[in-house]
């Protein structure tokens, strides 16, 4: 359930941004943050506000429910799961705090609260991402741990230039590779933590029988 519930935001979200992008005239994957498809005044954003920010932001808020039981998670990596929570918020932030035209540095006070809360959310994605590969689980698979300590350690730094003017015509392009380093991150998390009552049976306390049979094994 929890894998089929993370296809599907993945695919909501693929298709929020096409559709988003065809409806707004003049907008650029490249150059135009996904916060600007719901800009205050412009075309289609009070739809887009709801049927793409809102919808997203609850999708995305049920895998991270629904997986939450069954995630191999413990100490520092269950920390960073709960930082993923930034991954809705994010999307949140769209709904209650839609940017400025242009989605600029500074402007109104809902600009100012969303730049403000869009900061927190993409360093507690970052640092998610990176503490959820420290999980026992990534030991044999060293390859998909890498790729998550690699994108949480890219977060930040693509974030800040991603905001520079000089990055302008290609911001929107730097935004969408965190989203799909994001996405592939997330799939490595649900096909690799993810076991139907795992967390469960590890945190069982062994009962004595079973102890003897453990010491008993060669």
């Amino acid at each position: 359930m929890a894998r089929l519930l993370l296809v599907v935001t993945i695919l909501y979200v693929i298709g929020f941004y096409f559709v988003g992008s065809a409806l707004k005239p003049g907008y650029s994957q490249a150059s135009n943050f996904v916060s600007e498809y719901n800009a205050t005044g412009t075309p289609w954003a009070h739809t887009l506000t709801f049927a793409g920010f809102m919808v997203t932001a609850v999708l995305s808020s049920g895998f991270l429910l629904v997986s939450a039981p069954i995630a191999q998670l413990s100490g520092a990596s269950l920390l960073g799961y709960r930082l993923l929570w930034s991954l809705p918020a994010s999307y949140f932030v769209g709904v209650l705090f839609p940017c400025d035209v242009g989605c600029p540095a500074e402007g109104s006070i809902n600009q100012s609260l969303h730049n403000a809360f869009a900061l927190f959310a993409y360093l507690g994605m970052g640092l998610g991402i990176a503490l959820v590969s420290l999980a026992p689980g990534f030991k044999l698979f060293r390859l998909r741990q890498a790729f998550l300590l690699t994108t949480g350690m890219a977060y930040p730094a693509v974030f800040i230039a991603m905001v520079q003017p000089s990055m302008a015509p290609w911001r929107g392009l730097l935004q969408r590779s965190l989203d799909i380093a994001l996405a592939i991150s997330l799939i490595l998390l649900a096909w690799t933590l993810l076991v139907p009552g795992g967390r469960a049976r590890s945190e069982r306390p062994v009962t004595g029988r079973e102890a003897i049979s453990n010491e008993q094994r060669p």
